[in-house]
């Protein structure tokens, strides 16, 4: 694919590892500007080099986008630097394994804030410098599980099928100001995040990172005058969530 990004801004969010680190270094491979954002610095400043080694334009910028007062002190610095954002990718999340009785109050709120508070704090903090842009693209991860649930992830399931609301309430929201809003729903990813949570799923079952990315890729990419308006899912051929190995 011969994608030109040439010139646009692209942050973004959860770029440290998994499909954020992916996305970032293909997005910066197209010729964007990336800042990649998450909280652990040395993650950041690994995938920095890397494209910059790459001969890519990348800024690491440490946030917990789960803190208002951060997100826009951030919101303010692209708005100094760039003054636009073009590409917005929200990929930052968090999952947890466990049956209804063992998620407490702190653990449901953990999976919110991660899953969905923060991409919401980035999208209203970053909003006019959205609408900055000619051909602006958020693009939020959520997870299959979204749409279908899944026994003891109530939690995450939660988090993430209010992300999918709430995309699909800003794609009509922000359609007229031509701002693009599109949610995806991948299965298992081959990410660090799926190992921790199912370290004993075939691998055959999980999709590459890379793969994601390419496909963010192609939707950035996309004539200014065209969208998707529903949800994207991803999975391997041959996957059912029944054979995912969750325990009990």
């Amino acid at each position: 694919m011969s994608a030109t990004l040439d010139g646009r801004i692209a942050v973004v969010v959860g770029g440290g590892r998994g499909i954020g680190r992916a996305t970032a270094l293909a997005l910066a491979s197209a010729g964007a500007q990336v800042v990649v954002v998450a909280r652990t610095a040395s993650e950041l400043n690994s995938v920095a080099a890397e494209i910059h080694s790459s001969g890519g334009r990348a800024v690491a910028r440490p946030l917990d986008i789960t803190q208002s007062r951060q997100v826009q002190a951030f919101a303010d610095e692209l708005r100094a630097e760039h003054g636009r954002v073009d590409i917005l990718i929200n990929s930052a999340g968090a999952s947890f394994i466990g049956s209804l009785n063992d998620t407490t109050e702190a653990e449901w709120d953990r999976m919110i804030d991660a899953n969905l508070k923060g991409p919401y704090l980035c999208i209203r903090a970053m909003l006019a410098l959205l609408r900055a842009s000619e051909r602006a693209w958020v693009i939020n991860l959520a997870s299959k599980v979204g749409l279908t649930g899944f026994p003891r992830v109530s939690a995450y399931t939660a988090a993430k099928s209010g992300l999918i609301g709430f995309g699909r309430a800003l794609a009509q929201e922000l359609s007229a100001e031509k701002i693009r809003v599109l949610t995806l729903c991948p299965g298992p990813v081959d990410t660090p995040m799926r190992w921790s949570a199912t370290p004993n799923l075939d691998p055959n079952l999980t999709i590459p990172a890379e793969s994601v990315a390419q496909t963010i890729l192609f939707l950035v990419s996309l004539d200014s005058r065209i969208t998707v308006r529903s949800e994207l899912v991803m999975e391997a051929l041959g996957y059912q969530e029944s054979a995912v190995p969750l325990g009990r």
